[in-house]
């Protein structure tokens, strides 16, 4: 019997892999700046919204811009948002701002402790890593999870800590049989560290955006497809009022 598939969201990508993604898959989508990864990211989250759990994610972006842009291009916006970027500012870089204040004020480091109990190390700060794979481990099928974007991740905690958070993540997406899909800026990391990335997820989809005179030409690379390399190739990418489209 054929394993079932979820859709990207994408119906001609649908077709051009197996019907869509095979359950307990984990996919990782590359791209420079503003090549669209942020909304293929909602776009694949809306896609699962009415039959699966779908949790995203975020570090950069507040909960009203996800939902407004779902709604903006149609899609359903039934999602659990664990938004990352907020809670690090509130547990890390607010206490940080604080301490820079009162420093600046000429209050020390002893009054500061006594006083508003802010910690200015790192030994008290949130793991966010752990949060990421404690709260993955937690859902049930049938699911999809969103993590837009891999690179605060990076930036914050050692690769091998990563890596193994993401080996937690996939072996939890495929036993379970959901989805998993994250976003990650290309040509930014260290060279090993994003090939350890790639070697653990199942798919990568590489957005591209080249300059064409006085506009952009965008593809949509499917460059690995585990177990199916036929499947790669390069396909033509279009944003429309719908969202990402390919040929």
């Amino acid at each position: 019997m054929a394993a079932s598939a979820g859709s990207t969201g994408i119906a001609a990508l649908d077709a051009k892999l197996m019907d869509g993604l095979p359950m307990g898959s984990t996919v990782l989508v590359s791209g420079m700046p503003g090549s669209g990864l942020e909304l293929f990211a909602k776009q694949f989250a809306g896609a699962g919204a009415k039959d699966e759990a779908v949790v995203y994610f975020t570090t950069a972006e507040r909960d009203e811009d996800i939902v407004n842009t779902m709604h903006d291009f149609g899609w359903t916006a039934d999602v659990t948002i664990v938004n990352i970027g907020n809670q690090y500012y509130e547990a890390v870089l607010a206490r940080r701002l604080e301490a820079s204040r009162y420093r600046q004020e000429g209050v020390t480091i002893k009054d500061l402790h006594e006083l508003h109990s802010v910690t200015v190390g790192t030994k008290r700060e949130v793991n966010f890593l752990t949060t990421l794979a404690y709260e993955t481990s937690q859902l049930r099928s049938p699911f999809r999870l969103v993590v837009d974007a891999l690179d605060f991740f990076l930036e914050s905690y050692s690769p091998t800590d990563v890596l193994s958070s993401l080996r937690t993540i996939k072996a939890h997406t495929q036993r379970s049989e959901g989805l998993a899909l994250l976003t990650m800026l290309s040509g930014v990391h260290n060279p090993s560290v994003q090939s350890g990335v790639e070697a653990i997820v199942d798919c990568i989809f590489e957005l591209e955006r080249i300059r064409d005179g006085n506009a952009f030409k965008r593809n949509l690379v499917i460059r690995k497809v585990r177990n199916h390399p036929e499947k790669t190739g390069i396909h033509p990418m279009s944003l429309t009022k719908q969202g990402i489209q390919i040929e």
